[in-house]
């Protein structure tokens, strides 16, 4: 039966169509690509807590008597996060005791801020460089390679964020203002236009320099794109996931949990997007199986019998199956 099903035309159309999609799907488990997604997930957090305090800190230092500039910063970060009126106030109690305490030591914070910033979110690209040595089989670089360009992408990224914030703060402002339905929509267009843009450079930023070796936007404009469709998407629809999926999670520990699955599936989404430029642009194949059993299958081919010898080095070669 299953013969006869397997050699049916209709079959082995279907299979011709799907050969990609499952060539897709077959290298991006073989590498353990939602293992990785955990790891940025959990830089992106670290990057997330430097940057809250540097943020923090400026509104201390520069709007320290300015309330209602403060008041309405606050508002549009606690509606961005919370999803109900419980996170919402749990949301609230922290940023209170944050910019509190911030606004009276705003200097010390804000030197402390930046310099875990620098630190912490360079670890963020450090995590994203390996899992690109993953993905497109290169070798890694140098430590001094590999953190002066952790370094520059951070500060690129800081020029970034501010312009993702300014284009959802100006959106949001002229949707209030303008008066006619037509002249909101258009904002409101606008808005996500702007917002699409910043996401496509920062993907096509992370897609094209990166990765250890040349790339162009011919092999990585599609992964970009795709990445960056689908964060809006997933921005827009997170809340109302957490809403329906996730109402038992409520208060602090809540929060760390919605917040931690939020970054699982944004850094899910960079992995996603940098796969689909290696399969479908640069024709990259599987591994042939897990990560783990790939690297066992390397130990075998190199006849390595001591497990203190290095897998690779020098005097290494492959094993002769010739007789």
């Amino acid at each position: 039966m299953m013969e006869a099903i397997k050699s049916s035309n209709s079959f082995k159309c279907v299979e011709k169509i799907t050969r990609p999609l499952r060539r897709f799907l077959n290298k991006f488990l073989d590498e353990w690509s939602l293992s990785f997604a955990a790891m940025l997930s959990y830089y992106l957090l670290i990057f997330l807590l430097s940057m809250s305090v540097v943020v923090a800190g400026i509104i201390g230092l520069f709007l320290r008597n300015d309330f209602d500039t403060q008041q309405y910063i606050k508002d549009k970060i606690i509606n961005s996060i919370a999803t109900d009126n419980s996170t919402a106030a749990d949301v609230k109690k922290v940023i209170d005791f944050a910019t509190d305490k911030l606004t009276k030591n705003a200097n010390g914070f804000l030197s402390i801020g930046i310099v875990f910033t620098i630190f912490g979110a360079s670890r963020l690209f450090v995590a994203i460089d390996k899992c690109m040595c993953i993905i497109y089989r290169i070798p890694e670089r140098g430590f001094i390679r590999q953190n002066l360009l952790a370094f520059a992408a951070v500060f690129i990224l800081i020029l970034i964020i501010p312009i993702m914030i300014a284009t959802s703060l100006v959106s949001s402002v002229l949707f209030s203002i303008i008066p006619s339905e037509a002249g909101r929509i258009g904002a409101l267009a606008g808005g996500i236009g702007l917002s699409l843009l910043t996401a496509f450079v920062f993907f096509e930023f992370i897609y094209w320099v990166i990765p250890n070796k040349k790339m162009s936007l011919v092999v990585t404009w599609c992964g970009s794109l795709i990445a960056a469709i689908t964060l809006e998407i997933f921005i827009t629809l997170f809340p109302f996931y957490v809403q329906n999926f996730m109402s038992n999670y409520t208060g602090q520990l809540g929060f760390a949990v919605i917040l931690l699955l939020f970054f699982y599936y944004f850094a899910t989404i960079i992995i996603v997007g940098a796969q689909i430029n290696a399969v479908f642009f640069e024709n990259y194949q599987t591994l042939g199986g897990g990560l783990g059993t790939c690297v066992s299958r390397m130990h075998e081919e190199y006849g390595v019998g001591d497990l203190r010898r290095p897998l690779i080095d020098g005097n290494s070669e492959p094993r002769s199956y010739t007789h």
